[in-house]
C-alpha cells in the first residue's frame, strides 16, 4: 500500500496555506497589539544566506580559494570549524565532496595525535567524527584507503580490542562491496580474530565466488581459528579457481603437514614450487616433511634454497627445533632453538621447546621458570598447559592446579571443555585430543613433545584436581559429581611408583575440602603405607631434602591429614591419636606446627583447655599471616585456664 505524503512544496498548497495561517495569526494578536508593553516586540532572526552553486569559472575559483584558507588553519578544531562553515554557507558546492574529504581528514589529524598519546577515547571519538563526514554512498577507493586503515592503527599500537570494535561499526558500510570486505577480513585475519574474519569473507564469497583469494583467505582465518579440515576445503577452492595460485597450493600442503599426511604434503609443495620456484615456505615446507620422516639428508637442498630466499624465518627454525625435539635429537634441537632464538627470543613455542629440553634434563625448576617468564608476553592454552604439565610430572600438584585453571574446565561428569584460539569451543575426555589443535595449526607439526604416558598422567590430575575444585565450591554436590571425583581420585592415585604416596596424600587433602571424608580417610592411609617410597621420590640435589627429613616431612603432613579427617567425622580422640603422632615423630620438622595447631582445635573442642592451650602455643607461628587471628584464639583458651590474660605474655615465650 502507497503512503500518503502532502504536495508541500506545490505553489498552490503554499499559496493557500501561508493566507490561511497569515488571517489566524493576526486575530490572535488584534486585540493586544496597542496594549503599552514593556518588553521588546519579539523579532525572528533573519534566514541564513545560502549561497548558491558558482555561476561562473571565476566564482568557482574564488570558492576553491576561500575553501584553501580554512583548509590551511593550523589548530584542528578551528579548521574544522572553518570548513564546516564553509560546507554550511555552500552545500550546493561542487566542492563539498573536497570540502567533506578535508574535515575527515583533520579529524584524523586530531585523532592521530591523541593515539600517539595513548589517549584511545579520545582517538576513536576523532576517528568516528570522520567517519561520520564521508558519505554513506563514498565505499569506494576513498573509504577503503582513507578510513579502513584507522581501525589498523588502533591495533597497530596495542588497543587491539578497540580496534576490532571500530572496524565493526565500519563493516556494515561495505556489506555489498566485496574489495573493501576482503581488506576488512585481512584486518580481522592480521589481528588474529577468526570469528569476525570468517564473517566478512564468508560475506564477500556470497558476492562473488570466484575470487580464488577470497576462499584462500577464509581459508587461512579458518585455520587461525583451529579448524584445519574446513581450512584445506577452502585452499582446495582456491587451487581449483585459480592453479597458478602463488600461496594456495602452499597453504594446502602446510595443512596436510601439520595432519601429519606427510607424503600428500611433499605433492602440494611441489605443486607450489612449480608455480614459483623461489618460494621460500615451499621449500621450507619440503624441508620438514624430510625431516619428519628421518630422511635428514634429502632436507639440506631444499632447507638450502629456503635459506637463500629467507633466512630470519624464526617460525621455520621453531618448527624444525620442535621436530627434532620430538624425535629427542638433542644436538639438532640446541642449533634450530639457538637461532630461533637469536632472531626472537620470546616467541612463545622457543619458551615451550627450551623448556621440554630443561625437564628432559632434570631441572624441572628452571623449566618452570623458562615457562612462567613466557606467560609473561603470551598467555594460551599449549603454553598453560605444559607450565602445568611441568608441575604435574615434577609432583608439585598444589601449585599446577592454577594454569589448568586458566584455560580449562570440568563437566560434572568428567569431560574437559576449554575455547582454544580465541574461537573454537572444544568438549571432550581426552586432555591430548583438546590441545593439539594449538600446535597443529600453529607450527603446523603433528607430533607432540608430550608422550602418551605423560598426557595420561597430567590428564589423570587435572579431571580430579578440577572435579575435586567443582565438588568444594559447590553448594550440593549431585551423585554423579561424587561418583565421577571418586573415580577420578582412584585413576590420578593409582601406580606403584615412587610417587604414589604423594598423589594419595594430595588427593585426600581435596577431598577433604570438599567434605567428602570417608574418601578422603581412605586415601590417606594408604598414602601412609607408601611413606617409605616417598622418602626416595627426589635426590638432595633436586629439594635440599635428605631422605630422612623427606619422610619426615611427608609422615607429619600425612598424620596431620589423617587426624582432621578423623575430627571432622566426629572422633576427636582417635583424631587426636594421629596429632599427636604427628607432633612428637619428627620434632625436627616445621610441618609439625601446623599439626600442633590442629590438635589445639581438637583438645579444645573436647574441653582440655590446658592441654589446648600447649598445643596451640607449639604451633603459634607470629610470622604467618594467620598470627593475628591465631593469637586471638590463644587469648581466648588463655582466659578460660586463668580466668584473665594475666600472665599471658610470658606463657606464650616459655
Amino acid at each position: 500500500m502507497r503512503s500518503l505524503t502532502l504536495p508541500i512544496q506545490t505553489p498552490f498548497f503554499s499559496r493557500c496555506t501561508l493566507a490561511a495561517a497569515f488571517i489566524a495569526l493576526a486575530a490572535a494578536v488584534a486585540p493586544a497589539q496597542f496594549l503599552p508593553t514593556d518588553k521588546p516586540r519579539p523579532t525572528t532572526p533573519p534566514p541564513p544566506v545560502v549561497a548558491g552553486p558558482p555561476a561562473t569559472t571565476s566564482d568557482l575559483l574564488k570558492e576553491q580559494t576561500l575553501l584553501e584558507a580554512a583548509a590551511t588553519s593550523a589548530d584542528d578544531d578551528e579548521r574544522i570549524a572553518k570548513l564546516n562553515a564553509f560546507l554550511k554557507d555552500r552545500p550546493n558546492s561542487p566542492l563539498a565532496r573536497s570540502c567533506r574529504l578535508a574535515i575527515a581528514r583533520s579529524h584524523v589529524q586530531k585523532g592521530d595525535r591523541a593515539l600517539r598519546n595513548g589517549k584511545i577515547a579520545e582517538a576513536g571519538s576523532a576517528y568516528e567524527q570522520a567517519v561520520a563526514s564521508v558519505p554513506d554512498a563514498d565505499t569506494s577507493t576513498t573509504f577503503r584507503g582513507f578510513i579502513l586503515p584507522l581501525p589498523v592503527r588502533m591495533a597497530g599500537v596495542g588497543f587491539r580490542a578497540e580496534g576490532i570494535q571500530f572496524m565493526r561499526k565500519l563493516q556494515d558500510r561495505a556489506w555489498d562491496k566485496v574489495e573493501s570486505l576482503e581488506q576488512i577480513g585481512l584486518f580481522y585475519i592480521s589481528v588474529e580474530d577468526p570469528s569476525d574474519a570468517v564473517k566478512v569473507i564468508n560475506r564477500a564469497i556470497e558476492l562473488d565466488p570466484k575470487q580464488a583469494n577470497l576462499h584462500y583467505n577464509l581459508g587461512v582465518a579458518l585455520q587461525i581459528g583451529l579448524r584445519l579440515d574446513d581450512a584445506a576445503t577452502e585452499f582446495q577452492q582456491a587451487t581449483a579457481l585459480d592453479p597458478k595460485s602463488k600461496v594456495a597450493w602452499g597453504a594446502l600442503a602446510d595443512v596436510y603437514r601439520a595432519n601429519g599426511a606427510l607424503d600428500e604434503a611433499e605433492k602440494y609443495y611441489r605443486e607450489q614450487l612449480a608455480v614459483d620456484p623461489d618460494h621460500p615456505t615451499a621449500w621450507g615446507g619440503l624441508a620438514l616433511t624430510f625431516v619428519a620422516r628421518n630422511r635428514e639428508s634429502e632436507a639440506l637442498d631444499p632447507m638450502a634454497k629456503m635459506l637463500n630466499a629467507n633466512p630470519r624465518d624464526v617460525r621455520f627454525f621453531t618448527q624444525m627445533a620442535y621436530v627434532y625435539a620430538t624425535q629427542n635429537q638433542v644436538t639438532s634441537t640446541t642449533v634450530m632453538l639457538a637461532r630461533a632464538k637469536q632472531l626472537q627470543p620470546n616467541y612463545p613455542w622457543i619458551r615451550i621447546i627450551e623448556a621440554h629440553l630443561l625437564r628432559k634434563a632434570g631441572d624441572n625448576a628452571e623449566a618452570e621458570n623458562v615457562l612462567g617468564d613466557a606467560l609473561n608476553t603470551a598467555k594460551f592454552p599449549t603454553l598453560l598447559f605444559e607450565l602445568g604439565k611441568t608441575m604435574v610430572l615434577a609432583n608439585d600438584f598444589d601449585k599446577a592446579i592454577e594454569p589448568f585453571e586458566e584455560f580449562l574446565k570440568i563437566t560434572p561428569d568428567g569431560e574437559f571443555e576449554a575455547i582454544l584460539g580465541g574461537a573454537l569451543e572444544s568438549r571432550t575426555p581426552k586432555l591430548a585430543r583438546l590441545i593439539a589443535p594449538e600446535r597443529t595449526a600453529s607450527l603446523l607439526v603433528n607430533a607432540s613433545l608430550t608422550t602418551d604416558e605423560e598426557f595420561q598422567m597430567v590428564e589423570r590430575y587435572a579431571r580430579f584436581a578440577l572435579l575435586a575444585k567443582l565438588a568444594a565450591g559447590g553448594k550440593a554436590t549431585s551423585q554423579a559429581t561424587v561418583t565421577a571425583l571418586e573415580t577420578a581420585a582412584d585413576e590420578f592415585v593409582a601406580g606403584n611408583d615412587k610417587a604414589r604416596g604423594l598423589r594419595g596424600l594430595y588427593a585426600a587433602n581435596r577431598l577433604l575440602d570438599a567434605n567428602q571424608f570417608a574418601l578422603a580417610e581412605r586415601f590417606t592411609r594408604r598414602a601412609i603405607d607408601a611413606a617409605g617410597d616417598v622418602a626416595r621420590t627426589s635426590s638432595e640435589a633436586e629439594d635440599g631434602m635428605t631422605e630422612e627429613t623427606r619422610l619426615g616431612d611427608f609422615y607429619v603432613r600425612a598424620q596431620t591429614t589423617l587426624g582432621w579427617i578423623l575430627f571432622k567425622q566426629g572422633e576427636p580422640a582417635a583424631a587426636a591419636v594421629r596429632l599427636r603422632e604427628a607432633v612428637t615423630a619428627y620434632p625436627n620438622i616445621p610441618a609439625r606446627k601446623e599439626a600442633s595447631w590442629k590438635l589445639g582445635v581438637v583438645l579444645e573442642s573436647s574441653g582440655s583447655f590446658a592441654e589446648a592451650f600447649d598445643a596451640y602455643k607449639v604451633g603459634f607461628d607470629k610470622t604467618l599471616s594467620t598470627a593475628s587471628a591465631r593469637r586471638s584464639v590463644l587469648e581466648s583458651v588463655y582466659r578460660k585456664v586463668h580466668g584473665s590474660l594475666d600472665g599471658f605474655e610470658e606463657a606464650i615465650t616459655q
